[in-house]
């Protein structure tokens, strides 16, 4: 089984509000196998802007039940737009909406995912604004449902899809930076690239794929090059990091 995460920067435009890479994707959905796939997907511009706008992650407040019912609307449509591209490649796509199976700080039931699994369809979650036991609302990251999903199903490999080429020793772009090509989960070295967003940094980031990595082989590969995931997929050579 393939647990693969599509990144929110590589579906979407994070500089503009509910900007679609309808392309990007479409290339994607080609090289994707039909059966054996969990999928999540990141909230990108559709998920984020409006998350900061309204400070969901600083729990409810009145003034923010709009901006909460915005952002469920947004991903849904995402969601949405993701799924009619999937089955257009006969991909058995179900969505399965964070907001309906899960409330932060209490256990999580994941039994949805084992009746779709076992039925055949390829489940597909999201990072979404979410109902929290103790804040009253809250964001849920895609990489924590993740996590959660690798420990529940163990996949022979979880791919995230992110729009650089793995993860690198610096920024991008800056004098010396290179792709990290094997990174171990009990390495303690960490990136220095600087991103930060609603669901925490790149190094929250790393330290949910070294989590990972004690249930699953993790790659991460850059989505605009459908190509990589078919190498990934077929134990070739890939451009990317592996983390074990």
């Amino acid at each position: 089984m393939l647990l693969i995460k599509f990144g929110g920067s590589v579906i979407s435009d994070k500089t503009t509000y509910k900007g679609f890479r309808e392309d990007v994707v479409r290339r994607i959905a080609k090289v994707l196998p039909k059966k054996d796939l969990i999928l999540v997907h990141g909230a990108g511009s559709f998920g984020h802007i409006l998350a900061e706008q309204y400070r969901i992650t600083g729990g409810f407040e009145e003034w923010k039940r709009i901006g909460f019912a915005k952002i469920e609307r947004d991903m849904l449509e995402l969601n949405t737009t993701l799924v009619n591209i999937l089955v257009e490649e006969e991909i058995p796509v179900v969505s399965v909406p964070p907001h309906a199976f899960m409330i932060m700080g209490e256990k999580q039931d994941l039994e949805v995912f084992d009746y779709l699994i076992n039925y055949g369809f390829v489940p597909m979650s999201y990072g979404d604004a979410v109902f929290d036991k103790n804040k009253g609302i809250n964001i849920y990251s895609g990489d924590l449902l993740m996590l959660e999903l690798a420990k529940r199903y163990r996949p022979e490999k979880t791919i995230f899809l992110t729009d650089v080429d793995g993860i690198y020793n610096k920024p991008p772009g800056e004098k010396g930076a290179r792709v990290i090509k094997k990174f171990s989960r009990n390495r303690n070295a960490r990136t220095e690239i600087s991103v930060t967003d609603v669901t925490g940094g790149m190094d929250l980031k790393i330290d949910v794929m070294k989590k990972i990595a004690e249930y699953s082989k993790v790659f991460v590969v850059n989505g605009f090059y459908p190509e990589r995931i078919v190498d990934v997929i077929n134990d070739r050579d890939f451009i990317g990091t592996v983390v074990e």
